[in-house]
């Protein structure tokens, strides 16, 4: 199988990551054509790309959001491009990332004698002194934490519902009419779900990986943790089968409290296992003892409260990463 790859890179006002991102790319032992969605940047997001010249493509998106983009993409692709590389402005790889994913999708296929309709990979923090981007990886890593999405940690390669920054197969794009453009997050969520209705196999593998910025303030972090939730609940009322259970985990401790004779059971048992996330997983640093754990309750509380408020209101354009 001769495989073409083009890097899709939707982007808003990004310059103090762009260029790592780009610069990644065009390192790749594997040939990648790049195209950038700029999204109307008003910072120098602009400039640093058209220091690049014509090493990679430009192109302005009128509808500013992710899934806008990437569907503007698919309309630029040459007839040669056979996959489609997923990546985001604040995120970078390692040069042999790519050549890792070709050879590792061509062995799939030829395991299967089928086309996959897309392979994911791991997805790690960039490195970071900052505190609160140290909490927020911590207790992405915690099993409290994780859940089964984009973060979640995993070993080995196998099918998946939520495989993360996807080599995609463009034919299997186009049989689906690629992102939806409503959903303004978990857009590959509700994508992956189609993908996987319309008969397309769906894996993740743990050959490489793509290195990104996480939020640096916890109001960011509470933002973000609101708006997965506020996004979940749009996906499940589309897509019931991508229900996970342990997102209704937070719910059920709380209800708990209020049947169980000895209601105090149910927050000792959580308080000590945010005490066990925070000393595992705090690589050493003294405030990841008390931060993660803070990091986890924002986490289950917001993800929680945009759960329920999914159900009663429309989606906005996020505020906390532009």
């Amino acid at each position: 199988m001769q495989v073409r790859v083009c890097a899709v890179i939707p982007v808003l006002n990004e310059e103090k990551f762009i260029k790592r991102c780009i610069d990644s790319l065009l390192a790749q032992t594997f040939p990648v054509r790049i195209m950038v969605l700029d999204g109307g940047s008003t910072d120098s997001t602009l400039d640093i790309l058209d220091s690049y010249g014509d090493s990679i493509s430009v192109i302005g998106n009128p509808g500013k959001r992710v899934p806008n983009a990437r569907n503007l993409a698919l309309q630029h692709l040459g007839e040669d491009i056979t996959h489609c590389l997923e990546i985001i402005g604040h995120s970078w790889i390692d040069r042999d990332h790519v050549e890792k994913r070709v050879n590792d999708l061509i062995d799939l296929e030829s395991t299967l004698g089928i086309k996959v309709g897309a392979i994911g990979c791991l997805t790690e923090s960039a490195d970071s002194d900052d505190h609160v981007s140290s909490w927020i990886e911590g207790a992405l890593r915690s099993p409290i934490g994780s859940g089964g999405g984009q973060f979640q940690r995993f070993e080995g390669r196998h099918q998946t519902k939520v495989p993360a920054f996807c080599l995609h197969n463009v034919e299997a794009l186009k049989s689906v009419d690629g992102w939806d453009e409503r959903f303004i997050t978990s857009q590959d969520s509700d994508l992956s779900m189609r993908l996987i209705s319309a008969g397309w196999q769906l894996w993740r593998s743990d050959v490489s990986c793509v290195y990104m910025h996480k939020r640096s303030s916890l109001k960011n972090w509470w933002k973000m943790c609101h708006r997965y939730g506020f996004w979940r609940t749009k996906v499940v009322l589309k897509h019931p089968k991508r229900m996970d259970a342990r997102e209704l985990l937070p719910l059920f401790g709380l209800v708990l409290i209020f049947v169980l004779p000895e209601w105090w059971y149910a927050p000792v048992a959580y308080l000590l296992a945010l005490v066990i996330s925070g000393v595992i997983y705090s690589k050493s640093r003294l405030s990841c003892f008390v931060g993660i754990p803070i990091c986890l309750v924002m986490l289950h509380t917001a993800f929680t409260v945009g759960m329920f408020d999914g159900l009663i209101r429309s989606g906005k354009a996020p505020t906390d990463r532009t």
